[in-house]
């Protein structure tokens, strides 16, 4: 008799691989834009930290947490990116088993495939922002919201599904958006099926959760405020651009295909759902209701007020999505999950190789040498200011202790020895390449060490002559 085939391991092995491919990305030594933010406030007190949060946009319990992990650590990179790494792999791990448990391995296949392999998958599991810790007690929320409409009795599940949603609010406003949304999704369910036992309990969750949150609501309402008015956000491209932005890579048209996918399973758990009346369906229904309803909700906004999505900000949502309609897999056809589950490797291939290449750029690394075996502290950093700001959160990272100063490239050609009083050499990083070829500004010698960068952001160093 042959011996029956057990997939567990095999999903094991997958997710092992995964989380290996994880880790693998946590040695990237060059911050992106927003980054800077993260590294840089945890540098401050606690107390100066809490003033810079409260005049932000964002809850406080990430930067709580990463603070914590780099005072211990040191303020190393690394393990920055390895604390988003950790909620990254439990997002895969506690994600896929709940899947393999309850709806079988093909679903915990397609969701962790799904969930990693694709643009965002790859770049925000290692980024040091609050995204995967945001991601993971929404997704938590969602699996606690299965077992709330499965089982009669479940205290300790709504009492899960309260503390990971106010977590989750206290980690990011559009994660808290999400679970308003599965909120509503259990009332409706409930008022549907006269329920009054977990109506009471509803009830009960949400005023947990709102006297939970009191603490931090006016500096809430006041970060809204300041959102409503002039802020950065522009309009989107298009109306579905923020879902797309999240898949697009180099292999034509997945931005397209797999937000499809998604809908395309959410519609089945819809027609299945007026069919059957499935909890299972329902909850489908219910956990891809966030991605969409939020969405809908911006592009009115937009329309109304002012833009205030980008595509990060439907992260939390959408791996709240791909959970939910994992569990309609089960109902598909393997062939086709294959198929999906291949062009996940695909796109998610090429993602990851990009990523690890960069990674192997080792121009920041070599610059922070550079300066640091070089560099006294009355040394001066001169830059040309760029209009992004990235490259002067990089010198600002990097090279806290040195004095800087950011000129324009008509400032650069006045350039005198003598508006540096005492100051020791001036380094001059020439990130706009506007000092090529030329051995003097305003008849100041300078001579160039070299090229070097932060990553695949190239710049020249020069340094002024002395007398």
């Amino acid at each position: 008799m042959a011996k029956k085939f057990t997939p567990k391991p095999f999903l094991f092995l997958t997710l092992t691989i995964f989380s290996a491919m994880i880790f693998s990305l946590c040695f990237q030594d060059t911050i992106n834009y927003d980054e800077f933010f993260s590294m840089q406030w945890s540098r401050l007190g606690w107390k100066e930290m809490m003033e810079t949060l409260i005049a932000d946009v964002h809850p406080p319990l990430y930067y709580f947490l990463l603070k914590a992990v780099l005072d211990l650590t040191g303020k190393s990179l690394f393990f920055a990116r390895l604390f988003s790494a950790v909620f990254g792999m439990a997002l895969l791990w506690i994600g896929s088993l709940f899947l393999e448990r309850n709806f079988g391995a093909k679903t915990a296949f397609f969701y962790s495939f799904f969930l990693y392999l694709n643009a965002f998958g790859i770049q925000k599991t290692t980024e040091v922002r609050m995204y995967m810790l945001a991601s993971t007690f929404v997704v938590f929320s969602g699996i606690m919201s299965y077992y709330i409409l499965k089982e009669d009795e479940n205290k300790r599940r709504w009492i899960g599904f309260t503390l990971s949603s106010l977590l989750a609010a206290y980690t990011h406003y559009y994660a808290l958006l999400t679970m308003v949304f599965l909120y509503a999704g259990l009332i409706l369910y409930f008022l549907f099926t006269k329920n009054k036992k977990n109506m009471l309990r509803w009830l009960v969750c949400c005023a947990a959760t709102v006297i939970g949150y009191l603490p931090w609501l006016p500096i809430a309402w006041k970060q809204i405020v300041t959102v409503n008015g002039n802020y950065w956000i522009t309009m989107p491209s298009s109306r579905l651009a923020p879902i797309r932005e999240l898949f697009s890579g180099e292999i034509p048209y997945t931005e397209h295909i797999f937000p499809a996918i998604i809908l395309l399973l959410m519609a089945f758990a819809f027609f299945r759902f007026l069919k059957t009346r499935s909890k299972d369906s329902y909850w489908a229904l219910m956990c891809g209701s966030a991605l969409w309803g939020i969405l809908v909700f911006s592009i009115w906004y937009a329309s109304k007020f002012r833009p205030v999505l980008v595509s990060r900000y439907l992260i939390m949502s959408m791996c709240l999505a791909i959970l939910g309609i994992s569990g309609t897999v089960h109902f598909q056809s393997k062939y086709l999950v294959t198929l999906v589950c291949l062009l996940c490797v695909l796109s998610g291939g090429i993602c990851y190789r990009n990523a690890f290449l960069t990674q192997q750029n080792r121009n920041t690394s070599r610059t922070v040498e550079f300066i640091s075996d070089r560099a006294t502290p009355d040394d001066v950093i001169l830059y040309i200011r760029d209009d992004y700001g990235y490259f002067a959160n990089c010198v600002e990272y990097y090279f806290p202790e040195q004095k800087k100063l950011a000129v324009d490239e008509q400032q650069l050609q006045m350039l005198s020895q003598e508006e540096f009083g005492e100051a020791g050499t001036v380094w001059i990083f020439d990130n706009e390449h506007y000092l090529q070829g030329i051995v003097q500004t305003d008849g100041v010698p300078i001579e160039k060490c070299g090229t070097f960068g932060f990553s695949t952001l190239e710049f020249d160093i020069y340094f002024i002559l002395q007398d």
